[in-house]
């Protein structure tokens, strides 16, 4: 098994990932919820660019992704969730330097994104 090297990787890496986050008890109907299925492309494009981003060096991502999330109906569980899949779908295409590097920035964006949310709920 190789490592991420190039766009495709992180390509196959979305496609498979965000394929089991659709058929997720837990997470599919979120992102069911907020992405229709005929707008899953564009969503999936913007993914590899962010990943790309994180992964590779090519910057062609510009957003600002957690002010898409802080309205949805999500919390520790679903985070959890998100990061286990995550880890399960790099750890089940990919091995080595960037594979790990994946998993540590997922890990590490779930637990930002819900420290804010929590903090915007008054939840700490």
């Amino acid at each position: 098994m190789r490592d991420i090297e190039q766009i495709q990787d992180i390509q196959l890496l979305v496609d498979t990932f965000y394929g089991k986050i659709q058929q997720d008890a837990l997470l599919g109907p979120v992102f069911a919820e907020k992405i229709p299925a005929d707008a899953w492309g564009k969503h999936l494009q913007t993914m590899y660019r962010f990943w790309g981003a994180q992964l590779l060096g090519i910057m062609e991502y510009q957003g600002a992704p957690y002010a898409k999330h802080r309205s949805l109906p999500i919390d520790k569980p679903h985070f959890d969730q998100w990061i286990t899949l995550f880890h399960a779908t790099v750890d089940e295409l990919f091995r080595g330097p960037r594979a790990s590097t994946a998993k540590v920035k997922a890990a590490s964006i779930g637990q930002v994104f819900l420290g804010k949310l929590r903090f915007e709920r008054g939840q700490f």
